[in-house]
């Protein structure tokens, strides 16, 4: 780390966030702060005794900061006599001179439709494609997410 790095380390999360530029610091430090103040107790739900954020809650803080994103697909592989989809994509995301990407897979399989849930093609891809998307928010959104569940979720129960 140079001399002109700006280091900051949140003791109650562990993250760290080290910036060579004081904007692009005050910058992101302002956008987590906005993130978990967008973030509500029903973007998340609790599976197997852990906490998930939802895709809708995660969405909230893509379309909601000041930054600039893309997400790409960079594989499928969709095999309809087995029964899955799979798909790998990267998400990229700009804010100020910091550039950060994540990449997410996500599968998905025929035994999840059942009942009347319509099994085809386009919606086992789309659901493949969601859960890598939200793989990948929650890699790039972790320390705000995990920041949120510590301190709202977990001490409120």
């Amino acid at each position: 780390m140079s001399k002109d790095e700006i280091l900051d380390i949140n003791p109650k999360t562990g993250e760290i966030l080290v910036s060579g530029d004081e904007k692009d610091f005050e910058v992101v430090k302002h956008s987590k702060i906005k993130a978990v103040k967008l973030l509500k107790r029903e973007d998340f739900v609790k599976i197997n005794g852990t906490w998930e954020a939802k895709k809708d809650g995660l969405l909230k803080i893509l379309s909601s900061l000041p930054l600039s994103y893309s997400w790409e697909v960079k594989s499928q592989e969709i095999d309809f006599e087995k029964g899955y989809a799979q798909v790998n994509g990267l998400l990229i995301f700009t804010i100020g001179s910091i550039k950060r990407e994540s990449e997410g897979m996500g599968i998905c399989e025929r035994a999840e439709f059942t009942g009347n849930m319509n099994y085809t093609l386009h919606n086992m891809n789309a659901k493949a494609e969601t859960r890598a998307l939200k793989r990948a928010i929650d890699v790039l959104f972790g320390s705000v997410i995990n920041f949120y569940v510590l301190t709202y979720l977990e001490n409120n129960k």
